[in-house]
């Protein structure tokens, strides 16, 4: 069954849950680190202001029930979004699945439905900046950016949203954000770092590949056939369909698919399918005790040797010696924790 919340539902429940000692919510100085409501889901919402208008939030859940959301119209400052893993669908036309990110201008946003299904989980990161904060960092600088840009600086009305797909470096400086190792005031320099660090990818990503503004000229029924595509590609990671198959099972042409699965997701289906798997290999080298055989095989890799290079060109590392670096680091947690 699903549950429908506005806004205020949503923040009531929250509120109600605290009051009931069904979650905490702890905040220091700077950071605030709020658990889900039970009936929501399991898992933890983090707000840290790194300095004023610049914030970050860091949202790890893991869906308990089919929630349908409705967000009220209110105006936003310049954000840049990354979304590691899950997937929803705004009522926009947007599927948001792992490896989107975005950079969206300060701007009115309107009413708009958020559909999040049951049993998934979301992990995303989110920086809010100040859009004359956001000037002062590139004042001077936007020679080579797309002229579009210029927007993102002043507070109009009209959406503007540069989507774009994460790369590796843009994963390593994630991964260093979650898995941070500092406490008090050096978390909060290191973390700034690294947000910065984010933001200058995204803009350097622009310049190489002149990322247009983010639309769509697809119907409701194209965006849903091409997401259920990507489904057929998911549950088919050791023997997917050819391209043609592909089309034919979800009743689009071969062209109209590749190019309408260009236009969400921001590559083609197969070098999604590529990098679905990698991502998949290394949630599982970083939360499990598995062996690399056993998450080659769950994959759909039928050789060691080719994982571990397509691993290493997306990652920059071997798969073991990421399981091992991900295993140091969950022992020294474990040890700050006790």
């Amino acid at each position: 069954m699903a549950i429908t919340l506005s806004n205020q539902d949503y923040t009531e429940l929250f509120e109600e849950a605290i009051q009931n000692g069904e979650i905490t919510c702890q905040s220091n100085e700077f950071e605030t680190i709020c658990e889900y409501p039970p009936q929501l889901a399991q898992g933890y919402d983090q707000n840290i202001q790194l300095r004023p208008g610049l914030e970050l939030s860091i949202s790890d859940r893991l869906n308990r029930e089919y929630l349908i959301l409705k967000k009220s119209e209110c105006r936003w400052p310049v954000g840049s979004f990354f979304h590691i893993s899950g997937n929803y669908r705004c009522d926009c036309g947007t599927y948001v699945d792992p490896g989107y990110n975005s950079l969206t201008g300060s701007c009115v946003v309107p009413k708009e439905t958020l559909e999040h299904l049951a049993g998934e989980r979301i992990k995303s990161v989110h920086i809010c900046i100040d859009s004359h904060l956001f000037g002062e960092l590139v004042v001077g600088q936007l020679r080579g950016l797309p002229l579009e840009l210029e927007t993102l600086i002043g507070e109009g009305d009209e959406i503007i949203n540069f989507a774009g797909t994460t790369t590796p470096s843009m994963q390593v400086a994630l991964q260093q954000i979650l898995h941070c190792p500092y406490q008090g005031v050096f978390k909060r320099m290191y973390l700034e770092g690294k947000v910065l660090e984010l933001l200058a990818l995204q803009l350097m990503q622009l310049v190489d590949t002149d990322v247009p503004r983010s639309h769509s000229s697809l119907r409701g029924h194209d965006i849903d056939c091409i997401h259920h595509a990507k489904e057929i590609l998911i549950q088919n990671l050791d023997n997917p369909p050819s391209l043609l198959d592909l089309a034919r099972q979800v009743g689009l042409n071969d062209r109209k698919l590749k190019q309408g699965f260009h236009q969400v997701f921001k590559t083609t289906p197969f070098a999604y399918l590529r990098q679905y798997r990698l991502e998949q290999a290394r949630q599982l080298l970083m939360d499990s005790e598995i062996s690399i055989e056993q998450v080659v095989k769950a994959v759909g890799y039928s050789d060691r040797s080719r994982f571990a290079v397509a691993f290493r060109k997306q990652f920059g590392i071997n798969p073991k010696s990421y399981q091992m670096q991900c295993r140091k680091n969950g022992d020294l947690i474990s040890l700050n924790c006790g």
